[in-house]
């Protein structure tokens, strides 16, 4: 499992598997990330921003949590010590 994978699931320790991890513990989980966790994020952007261009564009519902997700991460990398 990757840095960046344990951080996400210690970060979801508390929460409901259909949960969102709420953006008041963005900070948190930016902290602890590294280059290493930063490469991973940019790739998995990178995934999902393929995954979002092969959706149908009638399934918005898919669009949506697709676009949840590429937010939640350009939004850890952010908060992230440069």
């Amino acid at each position: 499992m990757s840095g960046l994978q344990r951080i996400l699931v210690a970060a979801k320790a508390d929460l409901a598997p259909w949960e969102p991890i709420p953006e008041a513990q963005w900070p948190r989980i930016a902290a602890q990330c590294g280059p290493e966790e930063a490469v991973e994020i940019h790739h998995r952007i990178a995934a999902l921003e393929a995954e979002l261009a092969a959706v149908q564009s009638w399934d918005g519902d898919t669009q949506i949590e697709i676009k949840r997700a590429i937010e939640f991460f350009q939004g850890i990398l952010s908060l992230m010590p440069r």
